[in-house]
């Protein structure tokens, strides 16, 4: 019976331990709502240790700007002490939590009643949920360190004169020449392929997918390319599925011929997309968000591809149809028949027989990359190869080049962006036909951010609401979200009134040097976006 009696009493200064020890818990840092008083206060602490939590605060009355006030509160002691300008007292039959706290509060700096007795006040404060979001880099930076590439892919099958012909050091002239020979033979039925690029240990299947398309005046190349390459693995290491494709190439020496090898380029970058349309679920890719790109012919084939009806065909490709020597766009290379929709234009050093190929209802996006001095592919409007001994004018017709290009897609109020290379001339990327130098690094940081905003959510907010008058009450902003949905809006240099993500209504701190209104957005693509706007208040 005494052994029963000692245990329950030892059992009741066990419990009496534990709850002492739960009075000396000392909230988190983070965000509370509560109030002092009849007083709604926000505090924000940012400093939390065993005794003291300390921050700032702001009255929450429903003025969009408010001064922002210093607070300490320090539980150490039998009664907690709280500390500011405006408040100033200690604690009694207080209660503390790891996510709130409460109690009354003695105010030493409010007015006497009678002779010694002071103002008391109920506090009660409670902490928002944090928010774990997680955000993702895909798209954006190199996130997947290795690489998966399959090579040779048999994408479609189309009589020509030959489809790999990879650069050398040789003049263009001797390599023509010796094209020509071949070019005199009949076309054959000929091997289409393409090599697939992809991160190697990305489990989402649902990429955009890149196609690029070599350069080489639809007469030499391969996909293999030293540009092509790079931008390929860059692109893959940032989440894409990347196709680089090799196509019929060689002519002979006449305008039609010359015509016709770039018509037969379309065709079969018509029909790789098809076949990776079919193949969107082994691939894990979206075929309705297909961004294409490439370089000198390979970007004239991309605009093209992206621009060219059939009814829009140049003359002498639709005589040639009337005639039966050959079909459609999409009737060559293979029979298959899935959509795809491209969303987005690479056009590095490339150029389009006329501009009004690209009709006000073809929305869209383009980015153009051009050196100034290019005298094979023309920046502005002239004949390509302008060192050719007047030869090109025989052969070839005038061309559009990225210059007017931009000014025509600036005319429809179509995405674009024109990045100017002055004084640089045609491949300024390549140090020799086969080495790369420090310009791809332009070329490629221009094409990755250029997709990023292409595939990721975007928000837009009228920047009249940006200018915020101090004596105004709180007001939400208004805001859409493009391409995506909402995860979360926070503020620097202020406090959202509430803890629902998704609120817009903010107190800003009078005294901060920076205010800014920060969203954070998310689509189907696991594209992340985080947009801020300078917010600035004015008396």
């Amino acid at each position: 019976m005494l052994l029963s009696k000692s245990l329950k009493f030892l059992l009741v200064i066990l419990l009496a331990g534990n709850c002492v020890k739960a009075q000396n818990v000392t909230p988190n840092k983070g965000t509370y709502d509560g109030a002092i008083g009849n007083n709604q206060l926000i505090l924000i602490a940012d400093k939390a240790d065993s005794t003291i939590l300390k921050g700032t605060f702001v009255q929450n009355r429903g003025k969009a700007v408010e001064e922002s006030h210093n607070f300490i509160l320090n539980t150490s002691g039998k009664k907690p002490i709280f500390q500011s300008d405006l408040y100033l007292g200690k604690m009694k039959t207080s209660k503390f939590y790891s996510t709130g706290f409460e109690g009354r509060l003695t105010l030493f700096n409010g007015k006497r009643r009678f002779l010694f007795w002071r103002e008391k006040v109920d506090v009660k404060f409670t902490q928002r949920p944090e928010v774990e979001v997680p955000y993702s880099q895909r798209y954006q930076e190199e996130i997947f360190p290795n690489i998966e590439v399959k090579s040779d892919l048999l994408y479609g099958k189309a009589k020509g004169y030959w489809t790999h012909s990879p650069y050398s050091d040789e003049p263009y002239i001797t390599t023509l020449s010796k094209g020509l020979i071949k070019s005199f033979n009949d076309p054959t039925l000929l091997d289409l392929k393409l090599d697939v690029y992809y991160p190697k240990t990305d489990l989402f299947k649902n990429r955009p997918v890149v196609m690029l398309i070599h350069g080489g005046a639809f007469y030499i190349g391969s996909k293999e390319s030293a540009c092509e390459k790079a931008l390929a693995t860059s692109l893959a290491k940032r989440g894409y599925l990347v196709a680089s494709i090799d196509y019929r190439l060689g002519f002979k020496l006449t305008p039609a011929e010359v015509e016709l090898s770039a018509y037969r380029a379309i065709q079969d970058a018509n029909a790789a997309l098809r076949f990776l349309a079919h193949n969107a679920k082994g691939l894990g890719i979206d075929p309705t968000q297909v961004y294409i790109g490439g370089t000198s012919a390979g970007a004239v084939a991309s605009l093209n591809t992206a621009f060219m009806k059939n009814d829009e065909r140049p003359e002498r490709i639709l005589e040639a149809s009337r005639e039966g020597r050959l079909g459609k766009i999409e009737e060559s290379g293979n029979k298959y028949t899935e959509t795809f929709n491209i969303k987005a234009v690479v056009n590095m050093w490339g150029a389009v027989s006329d501009v009004t190929l690209i009709d006000p209802d073809e929305k869209v996006s383009v980015l153009s990359i051009h050196g100034t001095a290019d005298d094979i592919v023309p920046f502005e409007n002239d004949y390509p190869f302008r060192n050719s001994l007047m030869i090109n004018r025989l052969v070839m017709d005038k061309m559009y080049g990225s210059k007017p290009i931009h000014d025509r897609l600036q005319i429809l109020g179509f995405r674009n962006r024109l990045v100017t290379l002055d004084g640089l001339g045609h491949e300024p990327e390549l140090a020799t036909y086969n080495t790369l130098n420090n310009w791809m690094d332009t070329i490629s940081s221009n094409v990755s951010r250029f997709l990023y905003e292409e595939t990721a959510p975007d928000v837009f907010l009228p920047p009249n609401q940006l200018s915020i008058p101090e004596q105004s009450d709180i007001r939400s902003f208004y805001f859409e979200v493009n391409n995506g949905s909402l995860v979360q809006i926070s503020a620097t240099g202020g406090v959202k009134t509430k803890a629902d993500p998704s609120d817009s209504s903010v107190i800003w701190f009078k005294e901060a040097d920076k205010k800014e209104l920060i969203f954070v957005t998310r689509n189907k693509f696991e594209a992340w976006n985080r947009k801020v706007f300078q917010v600035k208040t004015v008396k």
